[in-house]
């Protein structure tokens, strides 16, 4: 016989325990919500009432703004009520109904995105059959199997979940309530619930991701047979926005389910991405290139519906604030606290610095054109923000790879790391990095002041890049693209094949750590790191390898790169870093008895 628990609430400490650090999520996520509420509700009503998109693609999107509206609703409201709250519990039951509608809401979604691809698949090669293949009946009948699907799967691994016992470790180092979450809290044999997941996960994730490939291996083999440029331009553009999508969803999604529940840095950023960030950016992806969606109403663009400028400027000056907020503490805290005086941050405080100039190289202008009406900017304007962007990006590259070195120095020789790593060797590596990137984006911007420029001087996008002003030139851009190119190569992906063999060098050094705690405890000092290389390289690839045409990915991605990274690095260097908070915690104290 086993005694059976009688928890009745579990504690969710997955974010931050520290109260500035959580006011100031408050706001970031409050802001985030009531954008997923706004651009999705609208989405639905002007799919509703506008006779022009009830067609099947726009039904499909429909039914994903109001998935996104569940999705959303079942995790932030409890999320920002934790925030505000000292005990940060939910009960036993409420943690249960949580988890099964995370795990239907985002099993539905699945499913939906795999029917919106067959959908574009037979759109594109059965252009003048698709309205009898994809009749009405069809349409329901897949949302509603889409729905029930989910929900079955869900039910199943809820039922089998709730005959389990709970040991008196009731904490959940997360911020919302799943599976994988919960099975390390129970005191009874859950081999039974993780393989029912695993299969779940195997079968209905991966299954539907596979189904969404072969459905675009057959999109891009019907595109490659259309003769013309303009009509397989044509076609592909019908796809653009469900593939950001899929990307944005599976992306974050796999990445989170993928890694280890431990409560880290890495897993609680692609956690919010993927439960918090991604619901509202589906009304983004799906409006801002959609001439037919902006016919009936212009959702949340960079440029013209004045109710969604000011809705944009809110939410971009919020997150500015917070990154000049979060670098400079971060700044301050370094500076002040003698206890971070070594070259691991040494670092980051000029990655800090970094992250000031980047943001406030591009932010303040695109805060400036959501509240004007002439956005225009200067060319000599253009071109030194072009190479402010460049140049700081490429310090921050090799800032990177020098950090990926710094840590393969502290673990592989941990004795010798002080004298290896000397102040006069951390001061000529920074200084090598600013010096090759501005010397890097100096030839390339000398090449671009001489181009001439035609009379469309419009650029789809909310900052000036050098890859944004080729278009536009009517000179002979040739020489300036492969320097351009040769430039990318040899620097980004340069700096990103040393910072990978940096890490295969760490792993070798922790697979040769006897001791489990002493492999978890070496490769903690660079989970922080890891995680900002993932954010800087993921997004900064996708910006720099999409080609110049303003779709949806390509305005999105450099947000993501230029706006939210920057904000993201001073927390994911300081939620799970005992170093950083105790150091926040001694600074606040100094100034408090300063003022009393």
């Amino acid at each position: 016989m086993r005694n059976r628990s009688v928890v009745s609430e579990f504690f969710l400490f997955g974010l931050s325990a520290d109260p500035q650090i959580e006011a100031l999520l408050f706001v970031l996520f409050l802001v985030i919500y009531l954008l997923t509420l706004i651009g999705n509700v609208t989405l639905l009503l002007v799919i509703r009432f506008d006779p022009h998109l009830h067609i099947p693609m726009y039904f499909f999107l429909g039914q994903l703004s109001f998935l996104d509206l569940c999705h959303s609703s079942v995790t932030v409201p409890k999320l920002l009520e934790n925030l505000v709250s000292e005990r940060k519990s939910i009960s036993v039951e409420g943690c249960m109904t949580q988890v099964f509608f995370v795990f239907a809401t985002g099993g539905t979604e699945s499913c939906l995105l795999t029917v919106m691809a067959y959908d574009r698949y037979v759109a594109i090669s059965n252009p003048l059959l698709y309205d009898q293949k994809m009749n009405r009946q069809l349409c329901l009948g897949l949302v509603w199997g889409s729905w029930g699907l989910a929900f079955l799967d869900a039910l199943m691994n809820i039922l089998v979940a709730l005959n389990l016992d709970f040991c008196e470790e009731q904490h959940i180092h997360h911020f919302i309530c799943e599976f994988p979450s919960l099975y390390p809290l129970s005191c009874s044999d859950v081999s039974a619930n993780f393989t029912a997941l695993l299969c779940s996960s195997i079968l209905h994730f991966f299954g539907n991701f596979l189904l969404i490939c072969f459905s675009y291996i057959r999109i891009l083999s019907t595109i490659l047979s259309i003769s013309s440029t303009t009509g397989r331009s044509k076609a592909f553009s019908t796809c653009s926005s469900h593939l950001t999508a899929v990307i944005f969803f599976y992306g974050s999604g796999l990445l989170r389910y993928l890694m280890p529940n431990s409560g880290s840095t890495q897993e609680l950023i692609f956690s919010v991405q993927y439960s918090v960030v991604t619901p509202m950016l589906n009304p983004l992806i799906y409006s801002l290139k959609n001439k037919e969606v902006k016919a009936a109403f212009i959702l949340l663009g960079l440029s013209a519906d004045p109710q969604a400028q000011i809705l944009l400027f809110m939410l971009f000056l919020v997150i500015y604030l917070l990154t000049l907020l979060g670098n400079l503490a971060m700044l301050l805290v370094i500076r002040s606290d003698t206890h971070l005086h070594t070259p691991m941050y040494f670092f980051l405080g000029q990655l800090s610095f970094l992250d000031l100039c980047h943001s406030s190289v591009t932010v303040p202008k695109m805060l400036e054109n959501l509240l004007s009406k002439s956005k225009t900017i200067l060319v000599e304007s253009c071109l030194a923000q072009a190479f402010f962007v460049f140049a700081t990006g490429g310090t921050e590259a090799c800032l990177l790879a020098v950090m990926a070195y710094d840590r393969y120095m502290a673990i592989s020789s941990p004795l010798l790391y002080s004298q290896v790593m000397s102040n006069q060797l951390c001061v000529r590596l920074v200084w090598g990095s600013w010096c090759l990137a501005f010397v890097d984006a100096l030839v390339n911007i000398l090449l671009a002041v001489n181009f001439d420029y035609c009379e469309d001087q419009i650029i789809p996008h909310f900052s000036c890049e050098l890859s944004s002003l080729f278009p536009l030139s009517c000179s002979d851009t040739s020489i300036s693209f492969t320097l351009l190119l040769c430039s990318s190569v040899l620097h980004f992906f340069g700096t990103f094949i040393l910072i990978v063999f940096s890490y295969i060098r760490i792993v070798s050094t922790i697979l040769h750590i006897s001791s489990t705690s002493g492999r978890s405890k070496a490769f903690s000092t660079c989970s922080s790191h890891l995680t900002t290389v993932i954010l800087f390289y993921g997004s900064g690839f996708l910006s720099y390898l999409l080609p110049t045409s303003g779709s949806s990915l390509e305005v999105l991605v450099p947000l993501q790169y230029s706006v939210v990274a920057p904000m993201l690095n001073p927390l994911i260097y300081s939620l799970q870093n005992k170093e950083v908070k105790t150091a926040m915690r001694r600074l606040l104290r100094r100034y408090v008895n300063a003022f009393m």
